[in-house]
């Protein structure tokens, strides 16, 4: 036998490369690349192995249209114990129901909203809490997609003592129209429940990984809103930002109540103010001056400092100008007139000061004189000092006695919008994307995220700061890492300042002439941080989606701090294109890295495997089965991916699982003789089902039912994608470093694989063959036990003759699979 020298490729970290690289092998991760990384994720140690599946949690909420209540009628109370408070007829479907204004007079209740379906009271949504003196709002509502056909509506209320109702309006709704593509959230309470949150059309619904749990109603919120929209989510409160959108708060109104959320504005107190352009109302800065002199009859020169400039020393005259002594033949009215010319004189004055003597005086030795900054000068504080300069036997003090200012108007309002970004930095929460200043961003009071009150003066107190730029530039993030970096449409911006005061200046360092794009969060992995780069042709045309990802490094060709933005996805320029959400997620084992998972307009999934000590940046793509659509994207607390999908027409809600390869999947206990009901597929979709180990399929679903031949005792069905795997094409390289592209072929491949029981193998461009993984040892009464050894493939497996030959590595069939490292054999 004779030994044939293999080219080995252990290390796949280098991801998916652009066909523009091949060929490239002077790019050093040109052998750990490959032209397609389609379901199958790089590991950190070596080779790669099939990405997550995802398991079906619910849907999406199609819009909410009002359905007609008949005969609302309120019962009488006082009410004691469990009574039926209201009762409605309805026709039709119904799929949520709103009880607003409920007011009970003592004590404490709860209250369950029903529906009569098919003649039995089916609950809607409750128990929900109230306590007199607060009138409460509830929604109760069927999982999405899930309304009932009703003829009744009541509400059930359990009193804890005797007690009237009052204020109850009942509204009904139902699902119609297209489901519009859904915003993501997580929360986890102070009580570590991990909640995702799907936002639609006029309507929050709340997931966890069991089911639906709950919703809330938020009317004001419109479809055309939604791409737009910004979260801030912590303890038991959701905030949801939009430039045309109130602020929206949510919060839990019982601990650990998954179902009984609340619904309210933003507790602004109060909001900062500022100088719009508009017609405001001035008041003018007063102050007056005081002189007194002692027994003498000194003649009196006074000077007066007005924000640092200083009038020449005026002196008191008599009738016709000429200084004269503190006596009865002096002129304090003259004098009023000079001092108002002097200080009109100054430079930064410049007219608009009036000067009156106060007549009210009648001491002989004493004198007041009222200075007022009055016509464009109005609306302004000034300082002002008064100082006897020619004696000391007269004294002048100033004191205010009207302070100046522009009443301006409030930042945030319904004229002006609102708020489209928050974000938490060093306790304060800092509001960004104000439609009325776009530039501007405003920081609450440390540990008080609804006090923006600027006019507070102590360190820990509000503030407002504007980008100091020549252009109009709109703050679309704000991030804090070992900085605070401010992210606009045109640049990136970093802070400098270790600590923010409230009497401290933000001195925004530019970092890169490169925005960001909208709506996808700049991500923190392995310690930096990372962005998608804005669309080129910028703001207006965001929607198209982002093109690049761009890593922020600090700088260390300076003794200064200094950051540079790097983009990191140019040898995937063909997966990093046209982004417009964006979600990080942290390591989950030893075989993990940390993953960017970015979400393109065309409904692809990305992931970018980052690990910054091996310098990779390895980009993959998650295949969404049955023609799948990844429409939105989130990480919740516990480190999951949630993904919203629309297939054929219809929506779902998946949880990504890295334990399982089907996809939308679901679990099921097939009936004695093999049929599984009730499944939320379409008619045809082809379906797979591992049953007690087996494999079993392809089956195609006809009224949410397939039949798996056999009885099991349990089945996870779910649709399913084959990955691919291919390497980058091999050329020959001479000793001399050049490149000879000519007809070769690949007729041996070493795949040493780990716990896999479906692999099809091919090269050459000939089409992959399954390889039979079964071995004599195996079992016949069980399922193939996972497979880990080196397979040596070749022979008539591995023919033709192509060039830019490369290798090829799927699946004809559902199963594990994971290649630790594949060898070469090639003649080129």
């Amino acid at each position: 036998m004779v030994a044939r020298p293999s080219a080995p490729m252990r290390s796949c970290n280098a991801g998916e490369f652009t066909p523009e690289a091949k060929g490239r092998v002077d790019v050093k991760q040109y052998y750990s690349a490959g032209l397609a990384f389609k379901g199958v994720e790089p590991v950190p140690q070596s080779g790669f192995r099939r990405m997550g599946g995802s398991r079906r949690v619910g849907e999406w909420r199609r819009p909410l249209v009002d359905r007609a209540i008949t005969a609302p009628t309120p019962a009488a109370g006082p009410f004691v114990g469990t009574q039926t408070i209201w009762t409605g007829t309805v026709a039709g479907t119904v799929a949520a129901v709103l009880a607003s204004g409920l007011a009970i007079s003592a004590g404490t209740a709860t209250f369950t909203i029903k529906a009569l379906v098919a003649g039995v009271w089916t609950t809607i949504g409750g128990p929900f809490a109230v306590k007199a003196g607060t009138p409460v709002t509830r929604l109760a509502a069927f999982a999405p997609g899930q309304q009932k056909a009703a003829t009744g509506l009541r509400i059930d209320a359990t009193f804890s003592v005797a007690a009237n109702v009052s204020g109850l309006a009942v509204s009904a709704f139902f699902e119609s129209g297209t489901a519009e593509r859904p915003r993501y959230v997580e929360l986890t309470t102070d009580q570590g429940d991990n909640l995702s949150c799907f936002v639609t059309a006029g309507i929050a619904d709340f997931f966890t990984s069991e089911g639906f749990k709950g919703s809330a109603r938020i009317a004001s919120l419109t479809a055309g809103m939604l791409p737009d929209l910004d979260f801030y989510s912590e303890g038991n409160t959701i905030g949801i930002g939009h430039g045309d959108l109130e602020t929206v708060r949510l919060f839990l109104a019982t601990a650990g109540q998954l179902h009984d959320w609340r619904q309210d504005l933003w507790p602004y107190d109060p909001v900062p103010k500022a100088d719009l352009g508009g017609d405001y109302a001035k008041t003018d800065d007063k102050w007056e001056v005081f002189w007194r002199r002692g027994s003498t009859n000194p003649f009196v020169y006074t000077t007066f400092t007005i924000n640092g400039e200083t009038t020449p020393a005026i002196p008191l005259p008599d009738s016709t100008g000429v200084p004269h002594e503190w006596d009865v033949g002096n002129d304090w009215t003259r004098y009023s007139t000079d001092i108002a010319t002097a200080i009109n004189a100054l430079p930064s004055i410049g007219g608009g000061v009036t000067v009156v003597e106060d007549t009210s005086v009648t001491d002989s030795h004493s004198r007041k004189m009222v200075i007022t900054f009055g016509g464009d000068l109005s609306g302004q504080e000034y300082e002002l000092s008064a100082i006897v300069t020619n004696t000391a036997d007269v004294s002048a003090l100033g004191y205010h006695t009207q302070i100046g200012k522009t009443e301006t108007e409030a930042l945030f309002s319904v004229a002006r919008g609102w708020p489209g970004t928050f974000e938490l930095t060093q306790d304060r929460l800092s509001y960004g994307r104000i439609p009325a200043v776009g530039g501007a961003m405003a920081m609450s009071r440390i540990g008080e995220y609804f006090d923006l009150n600027i006019d507070g003066q102590t360190d820990n107190a509000a503030r407002l700061d504007k980008l100091r730029s020549q252009t109009s530039e709109t703050i679309l993030h704000i991030k804090e890492a070992s900085y605070i970096f401010v992210f606009t449409d045109l640049a990136l911006y970093f802070v400098p300042n270790r600590t923010i005061e409230r009497n401290q200046p933000l001195n925004f360092v530019p970092a890169s002439e490169i925005g960001a794009q909208p709506n996808c969060k700049p991500f923190t992995l392995e310690g930096e941080v990372y962005y998608v780069a804005i669309n080129p042709e910028g703001l207006d045309f965001a929607a198209n989606g982002g093109k690049q990802v761009l890593r922020i490094t600090e700088s260390v060709t300076s003794s200064n701090t200094n950051f540079n933005a790097d983009p990191v996805s140019l040898l995937a320029s063909h997966l990093a294109d046209n982004l417009i959400r964006s979600a990080n997620q942290k390591p989950a084992t030893d075989l993990d890295a940390s993953k960017g998972w970015l979400m393109r307009t065309d409904g692809r999934l990305i992931a970018c495997q980052m690990i910054r000590n091996q310098d990779i940046n390895g980009y993959c793509e998650w295949l969404c089965a049955s023609g799948g659509l990844v429409r939105e994207i989130g990480v919740d607390g516990k480190n999951r991916l949630w993904l919203a999908v629309e297939r054929a027409g219809r929506t779902s809600i998946e949880r990504y699982d890295t334990s399982i390869y089907l996809q939308d999947a679901v679990d099921a206990v097939p009936d004695l003789g093999g049929v599984i009901n009730g499944l939320p597929y379409e008619d045809g979709a082809e379906l797979w089902a591992k049953a007690d180990g087996y494999v079993l399929g392809p089956f195609t679903c006809v009224g949410g039912s397939i039949s798996l031949g056999d009885a099991y005792a349990a089945a996870l069905v779910g649709r399913w994608i084959p990955l691919r795997f291919e390497t980058m094409p091999q050329v020959l390289v001479t000793g001399g470093d050049e490149v000879i592209r000519r007809p070769g072929r690949i007729h041996t491949l070493y795949v040493d694989i780990a716990d896999t029981d479906s692999i099809a193998v091919g090269a050459n461009g000939e089409d992959p063959v399954d390889i039979d993984l079964h071995e004599t040892s195996d079992p016949v009464d069980a399922p193939m036990p996972l497979k880990t050894k080196m397979l040596t493939v070749g022979g008539d497996v591995l023919v033709g003759m192509v060039t830019d030959t490369t290798a090829v590595i799927t699946q004809k069939r559902p199963g594990e699979l994971r290649v630790r490292q594949i060898a070469m054999g090639t003649k080129l």
